[in-house]
């Protein structure tokens, strides 16, 4: 007899089971904030060698600015041309609860995206993930102490509601996305 029929109920039991282990585990969003900038001018200097732009504002000031190894088209950036970068950072704080959570990690991504057409433009979306646990919970001082990747650290909770649900064991996942466009006009 071969082992197809049973390694075949093996892989249906897990299938089956697989979704409801993951059903237990819920993700609360607990907080997040979000800001963007913009920063407009002419190139007044191209160093390719230092990967560096000067630019010049609207206003008159100078702003240096250091190009990521991302950007691959600096060399199509001359003196005289229109820059303009928009940076957005963002952070989002949940709460895990269920097996499985609570796990410590850091992981990092960086995605880039070329714009398309001929001048040089694009996104770079660079984000970190930070997993830690709930190490411990104070609802008298409105505390909550985290153990993360690098350390252990409590944080006052302005909210005390908040802590009438989490217990030690739970699992902090704190999100941060830093997203810089940039985009180049021609003189």
């Amino acid at each position: 007899m071969s082992g197809f029929p049973l390694a075949c109920a093996m892989i249906c039991a897990t299938a089956t089971l697989a979704p409801a282990a993951f059903a237990a585990t819920e993700t609360i969003p607990v907080t997040g904030a979000l800001t963007t900038s913009e920063l407009t001018g002419t190139v007044t200097v191209v160093d390719q060698e230092r990967r560096m732009l000067t630019i010049q504002t609207p206003e008159g000031t100078f702003e240096v600015i250091h190009v990521p190894d991302q950007v691959t088209r600096l060399d199509q950036v001359k003196i005289g041309n229109k820059l303009t970068i928009n940076q957005t950072d963002a952070v989002v704080v949940d709460l895990q609860k269920g097996p499985g959570t609570g796990s410590v990690s850091v992981t990092k991504e960086t995605v880039t995206e070329r714009a398309p057409g001929n001048k040089p433009g694009g996104t770079i979306v660079n984000t970190m993930t930070r997993s830690g646990r709930v190490e411990a919970v104070d609802k008298a001082n409105s505390t909550v102490t985290v153990r993360g990747p690098t350390q252990t650290q409590t944080y006052t909770v302005r909210d005390p509601a908040l802590l009438n649900s989490v217990v030690p064991g739970d699992g902090v996942v704190l999100t941060y996305m830093h997203v810089l466009r940039g985009e180049v006009k021609f003189r």
